[in-house]
């Protein structure tokens, strides 16, 4: 499910302030993107490892920043020594190539952003309480929203759920006629053709027989069923059900067509080509569950 999250936490020791910042959208897998300070080489590893207690699937992508407590960049740390060094290693670069060097402010101002001195960021690992402290609170804040949202998608999946137990009903409902009214059409037809046939002659029996028993949809009706008590308890859940609730979509839709091949009233097969449309809606929100 979407959503963002943000948390800050300050380190006593290093007067770093950390911020996180965590959004995510709906993707099938997991997919998680950690942008962090570059000096903290092994940090993308132990986000997964706090992101994975959370999330099952979604596209998450993380914004992790380090500042000083003034707030000033940590991009300009340079030191005097290491600007006269480089300064002249250009100086000698562009005489050997014959290259006019003049030294501005511009000049100046682009060599200090380069010479940002990984010293200046501490390890990561010596800060990870701070960092750990700072993304809980960004999970935390995500965590609420995605609730919220959480708990509008499990009664609008519970509505329609309910929905296709209605039909289900009324699809039992209209079957138990399908017999008598296909021994009548039988016996109307069979007087058109001037066969005039006794209900208890064998071979009509037979007949009644075989198509009562190739219009059953009474084992369809009962995993329906089971398969509606399924989705609710899944809603119920706490835990991630997204991938339990498509692949239960995918049985409900079989045990749909199977009806509807089976049966040739016009009342049962309006009503499978609605109960069809109203799942694949149910689908399209179940890509938004966990």
């Amino acid at each position: 499910m979407t959503g963002f999250g943000s948390g800050s936490a300050l380190d006593p020791e290093s007067g770093l302030n950390i911020e996180v910042e965590i959004t995510s959208v709906n993707r099938k897998n997991l997919d998680a993107f950690i942008n962090a300070p570059r000096e903290w080489t092994g940090l993308e590893n132990r986000c997964n490892e706090w992101l994975k207690a959370v999330y099952s699937r979604g596209r998450v992508n993380v914004q992790i920043k380090a500042s000083t407590e003034a707030k000033e960049s940590l991009s300009l740390n340079w030191t005097r020594e290491a600007m006269k060094e480089n300064l002249e290693r250009l100086r000698r670069f562009a005489e050997s190539e014959n290259i006019p060097f003049e030294v501005n402010s511009h000049l100046l101002l682009d060599l200090a952003k380069q010479l940002k001195d990984s010293s200046s960021l501490p390890g990561w690992e010596t800060i990870e309480p701070t960092i750990a402290t700072a993304f809980q609170a960004a999970l935390a804040q995500i965590t609420t929203m995605r609730e919220s949202e959480g708990n509008a998608l499990a009664t609008d999946l519970s509505n329609r759920i309910n929905e296709l137990a209605e039909l289900t009903d009324s699809i039992e409902a209209d079957s138990k006629q399908t017999v008598a009214n296909y021994r009548e059409a039988l016996m109307e037809r069979l007087k058109q053709i001037n066969l005039e046939l006794d209900l208890d002659d064998e071979r009509v029996l037979k007949e009644v027989a075989l198509f009562a028993d190739r219009c059953d949809i009474s084992e369809e009706i009962t995993r329906l069923r089971s398969h509606f008590d399924q989705f609710r308890s899944f809603i119920q859940s706490k835990q991630a059900s997204g991938r339990k609730m498509d692949f239960l979509c995918q049985e409900i839709h079989r045990e749909f067509n199977t009806t509807g091949s089976k049966s040739s009233q016009i009342s049962i097969t309006r009503a499978v080509i609605e109960g069809k449309n109203a799942l694949e809606r149910i689908r399209e929100q179940v890509q938004n569950v966990e």
